[in-house]
């Protein structure tokens, strides 16, 4: 595996999110390890008990954390390969926006439909958004040949990251599911390039997701009455 530090150079804000990344594993590893449930939890991992309990902003930062390494070189590399493509396409303020919405509602997925004793984290949640904005792409510019080619050629990547998600042990295909859809429905709500997107399309992605955001921080509350 290369790296090309020219193409990070170009993609600032994809840059600046693996560094912390980076930096937050190994601060976490220097002080207890990755994989310490204790550790996890005071780095500000997802935990449904404690979000329902007021710690609403473990939504953000349990994105910024990783469980093991092979966790982070997974998903680095993923971030590497991927980031500085939709990074160039957004434009580096929105692509910013993306990640993090991208990642709360992964994590909301999984605070309201996850067990109530799992501990959750990892990027991943924000790069399933990745997927989810190119194959929102296709639906947002269905008229646009350039634009629904780029997205279609994702549609692999898709499938095998969803047949990992449900195969593998001890993935959160709750925080991945969340991730990708919100990612599709940002692909309505933020323009490519020059490109616009017509205004109903715009209201309807951003009610959606605004109002599944809210419903879901509902039905993870609601979920831990109780516990």
């Amino acid at each position: 595996m290369s790296i090309n530090l020219e193409r990070l150079s170009q993609a600032r804000v994809t840059s600046v999110l693996m560094v912390i990344n980076i930096i937050v594993f190994v601060l976490m590893s220097l002080s207890g390890g990755s994989e310490n449930i204790e550790n996890l939890i005071r780095f500000g991992a997802n935990s449904k008990i404690l979000v329902a309990h007021g710690e609403w902003w473990r939504l953000i930062t349990a994105s910024f954390i990783h469980i093991g390494f092979f966790h982070i070189l997974f998903n680095m590399y993923f971030f590497y390969s991927l980031g500085p493509i939709f990074e160039r396409l957004f434009g580096s303020f929105n692509f910013l926006i993306i990640y993090l919405i991208s990642g709360i509602f992964g994590n909301l997925l999984s605070f309201a439909l996850g067990s109530p004793y799992t501990v959750s984290a990892g990027a991943s949640t924000s790069l399933y958004g990745m997927l989810g904005l190119a194959i929102g792409l296709m639906a947002t510019y269905r008229n646009d040949e350039i634009i629904r080619s780029f997205g279609a050629s994702f549609i692999s990547i898709v499938v095998i990251n969803v047949v990992y998600s449900l195969l593998a042990p001890g993935v959160g295909v709750y925080g991945h599911l969340g991730g990708f859809i919100a990612g599709f429905l940002l692909a309505g709500i933020f323009p490519i390039l020059a490109r616009e997107i017509s205004s109903p399309r715009r209201l309807i992605s951003l009610i959606i997701l605004l109002a599944g955001s809210f419903a879901l921080y509902k039905i993870g509350v609601k979920s831990m009455i109780g516990v």
